[in-house]
């Protein structure tokens, strides 16, 4: 069988054909400190809000989610490692975002815990204030590096709506569907 340059050139295009674009996030699921019965508990939720296509200069076209209900007192950590910031409650209910390092949250009276990666699905959401968590929970940073992340406060402590889809933290790859 002869095969024409015409035909030849073709099939790296028929291979293109076939891979399928890659699937954009509907929803964020983000692991949640919350409280019952006066202990903090660990849930996996699935936000409500969905994901968008942004029109904004720079990100064009790429999936964006709104952050709804933030408040200006933003902050900044870097924490140094092997750090050990030992048993408190979220001081308000909180985005916190690990841009780096690691963090490993335990709760004091349950055997539930979570391994939070800075980076991508390094978000969690933090409300186990002291008006609703006795004891609050554990952070240490066990990683040999600094750990970065940003607090942002969530405007009159309300959450975002969201359903929850298991307790416990969220797996790996439970970060977006």
């Amino acid at each position: 069988m002869k095969l024409s340059v015409l035909s030849i050139l073709a099939l790296p295009l028929l291979a293109l054909a076939e891979i399928p674009p890659p699937k954009a996030p509907v929803t964020l699921n983000i692991t949640a400190l919350t409280a019952e019965k006066g202990q903090s508990t660990l849930e996996c939720w699935s936000l409500e809000r969905t994901f968008d296509v942004s029109d904004e200069p720079g990100t064009k076209g790429a999936a964006i989610l709104p952050l709804d209900g933030l408040m200006g007192d933003a902050k900044y950590s870097v924490l140094p490692p092997k750090f050990d910031g030992g048993l408190h409650n979220a001081p308000t209910v909180q985005w916190v975002v690990f841009v780096s390092g690691l963090a490993h949250i335990t709760l004091p009276n349950r055997t539930e815990e979570a391994w939070v990666r800075g980076g991508v699905n390094g978000a969690i959401i933090a409300a186990d204030t002291a008006d609703v968590s006795e004891k609050g929970h554990s952070t240490v940073y066990p990683s040999n590096v600094q750990t970065v992340s940003w607090q942002i406060p969530l405007r009159d402590g309300v959450l975002p709506k969201h359903r929850v889809l298991h307790r416990g933290a969220c797996k790996q790859d439970e970060g977006w569907n």
